[in-house]
């Protein structure tokens, strides 16, 4: 198993464990990237964007499976509350783009 896999499939089973239903990494970054799931989905949207810890989701893009951009307009769609790691995630989403320019 590749050092990318491993990374989200740590997520997968993090906000995995609360939830009755199982998601998978192919449906969770599909969720994230177009903005549609279903309904049984949306909790574990929500812990993978506001209870990760910081450490993981770092990793989660810097082994390029998701950006901060990507990640921000997920926490947009899927309204997440604020908090620590939603805050962060948005904070480092404007740098990626400032960088960028």
């Amino acid at each position: 198993m590749n050092k990318n896999k491993n990374i989200i499939e740590i997520a997968v089973c993090q906000i995995n464990a609360p939830c009755p239903e199982k998601i998978n990494a192919v449906i969770l970054t599909e969720c994230i990237r177009t903005g549609i799931c279903e309904e049984k989905w949306k909790p574990h949207l929500w812990a993978f964007l506001e209870e990760l810890p910081v450490p993981l989701i770092h990793d989660i893009v810097l082994s390029g499976l998701l950006s901060f951009e990507e990640l921000a307009r997920a926490i947009e769609i899927w309204e997440c509350t604020d908090g620590p790691t939603t805050d962060w995630i948005r904070e480092m989403a404007a740098l990626s783009m400032e960088t960028a320019a």
